[in-house]
This record gives structure tokens, sequence and C-alpha cells, in this order.
């Protein structure tokens, strides 16, 4: 059975500050979402270029296919044993890098969390979104893929903020990233679409029916209306 994360960790949380290898980032849009055993991530990088005449995945040219591949997300169970927290990943968006990601946790507060990895050295700084700790749930349903395939899919809810995850159908390559594969395989584009085909999308609660996605590694589907159900 799991065990519950404690009260302190739920909630949905932006990051402000990641420092890594000697570098700085501030801008990325980068948000995670705690429920009591469940979590799920989305980490969209600056300088997206323009998705408003894009419907479907097969409507994006190759320069934002390329740069679709530089997104992030995942969903999974959570596990807090004393100052560590590490995030099991059902789900990636990205291959496996073969790591734990575990990191050690330090609160300055209620809503700041301050993180230091442990298998990977990194420093960041997340802070609490107001109420999202209330009203917290995490429901398995049926979602779709590009090609009308049913698959798995997971809906969590904190406070007036969701999030939801359905992964692709495929299976990535070997390379340790979306975009090695790319290169190496850019000419079969069905195997493209494919890959590039999982939604993590982040909005905010309507009624208990219904959400409007406001961030998403679909970019097209930014605005649109999500059912619950």
């Amino acid at each position: 059975m799991l065990k519950s994360v404690p009260a302190k960790y739920l909630g949905v949380w932006k990051r402000t500050l990641l420092e890594q290898q000697g570098i700085q980032d501030k801008s990325s849009l980068v948000l995670w979402i705690q429920t009591p055993h469940y979590h799920a991530d989305i980490r969209i990088p600056t300088q997206r270029p323009d998705f408003s005449k894009c419907v479907y995945l097969h409507d994006c040219s190759a320069d934002q296919l390329r740069w679709l591949v530089t997104q992030q997300g995942f969903t999974g169970t959570t596990e807090v044993k004393s100052a560590t927290c590490q995030w099991h990943r059902e789900f990636d968006y990205q291959p496996t890098s073969g790591l734990r990601d575990i990191g050690e946790m330090v609160f300055d507060g209620n809503d700041t969390l301050l993180e230091t990895g442990i298998d990977t050295p990194y420093f960041e700084i997340w802070k609490k979104v107001e109420y999202s700790h209330l009203n917290l749930s995490t429901h398995q349903l049926i979602g779709v893929d590009r090609h009308g395939v049913e698959t798995p899919a997971r809906i969590l809810k904190a406070g007036n903020q969701f999030a939801y995850v359905r992964p692709r159908n495929a299976n990535l390559p070997q390379p340790a990233c979306i975009k090695t594969s790319i290169y190496k395989h850019y000419e079969d584009m069905h195997a493209l679409l494919d890959w590039l085909d999982f939604e993590i999308s982040f909005g905010e609660i309507v009624d208990d029916m219904t959400g409007i996605i406001h961030h998403s590694t679909l970019p097209f589907r930014e605005g649109q209306e999500i059912s619950f159900m």
C-alpha cells in the first residue's frame, strides 16, 4: 500500500529558479501538482514557437516539432522519507535516464520549498499556489491518442487547479532523449508524431465535470475545455 505524502507537500508548486551546471533558469514554466500519492509535472522551455495555426500534431512544421522535443513532464507516485523526496516516474515524456529523481527538501515557511538534487547536482526553488492544498484528488480515466486509440490517463486536482496526463502509446527508441532520436529517425514522420503524442496539460477547474487548459505539451490544446469524465 502506498504511504501518503506529508501534508506540507500537497498542492500545486511553481518553480521560480533552477541552478544546474553553472546555469540559472528563471523563465521556463515548470509546475508540479502533488496529491496524497500521485504527482504530475510539466516543464515548458521559453521561446516557444507560435502554434496558433495548428490543430493537430500533423499540422506542425519541422521547426515546431523540434521545439516540442525539448519539453519535459511526467507522472507517477511520490515517496517521502525524512527530508528526501523521490518521484517514481510511471509515465515520462522523455526517455528514462536511469537515475533516480530524488532530492533533499527544505521548507522555508509553508509556501516555499528548496530542493537539492542527490543523484544529479541541481538546486530548485518552488512556490506553492495559494489554496492549492485543498480538495485534493486523483482519478484514473481513459484518454484517446492521435489515432483514436484508447489509452490510460490520469486527472489530478488540487484547489482550483488540475493536471491531465495521457501518455503516448508508442515505445520510444533507446537514445537518452527524443531530440537525439529525431535526428537519427527524422525521415519516419509517422513514428516521430507518435513519440510526441503525449499530453500533459495543466489548467483551472470550471466545475466538477470540466476544466480549461492553460499549459500543455500539445500547445494547440491550450484554451480548450477538457472533460474530467
